[in-house]
């Protein structure tokens, strides 16, 4: 007997059902804003500083009157391809001095990834929704006027998101919407690359520790 064909695919798995400019919309009427906030490199700052930021982060956390998720997302970073690039560059450059530095700056590069695993590191806040929030008619408004739902979807998430990043930014820290095209980005990224490529001109090097 001949067994049955399987047709599951990864989109069965995600509760992910929708991407409406910037608010990720689940299955079962939920729905999330993403924040990406900027870094700091706590261990630099001054006492004076460290203390500011501690008490900035009390004051957020004190502040909320609904749950959100902190998230840090860590991958590994390959390096080959951008060094395949610094070498390309050298071969192409004329001036004497420009390739010296740039040789300079190779070399630096191949002394801080040996031995070392390279961390892309980035801080996410997620503001969640839930259906609840509108009580017993949530799912009757859902089939009567999907359109309206959205909009007042929207609304709730941004009024939570401004009072969010206020207080971010009182912690002298920046936090930005994910758009759709990051949001895409970033699920892919989760669910299918544990390492990243950077190419000569990423934005992403001003990420990269050890």
């Amino acid at each position: 007997m001949a067994k049955a064909k399987i047709n599951a695919t990864t989109q069965n798995f995600i509760e992910i059902e929708d991407i409406v400019d910037d608010v990720v919309f689940f299955k079962g009427k939920n729905a999330c804003s993403i924040l990406e906030v900027s870094s700091v490199n706590f261990f630099l700052l001054s006492e004076e500083e460290q203390n500011a930021r501690i008490y900035g982060y009390m004051s957020f956390v004190n502040s909320l009157s609904f749950a959100v998720q902190i998230l840090v997302v860590s991958r590994k970073i390959d390096l080959t391809g951008y060094i395949k690039m610094l070498d390309g560059r050298l071969e192409k450059i004329n001036n004497p001095k420009l390739a010296e530095h740039l040789s300079l700056y190779k070399e630096f590069v191949l002394d801080l990834i040996q031995g070392e695993d390279l961390l892309d590191k980035k801080v996410y806040v997620v503001i969640p929704f839930s259906h609840l929030e509108f009580g017993a008619t949530a799912s009757v408004t859902t089939k009567s006027d999907p359109t309206g739902y959205v909009k007042k979807v929207k609304d709730t998430l941004y009024s939570k998101r401004s009072g969010v990043i206020a207080q971010i930014q009182r912690m002298g820290l920046t936090a930005n919407p994910l758009p759709k095209d990051e949001l895409l980005k970033l699920f892919y990224e989760l669910f299918n690359q544990d390492i990243i490529n950077l190419d000569f001109n990423s934005n992403d090097i001003k990420n990269v520790i050890l």
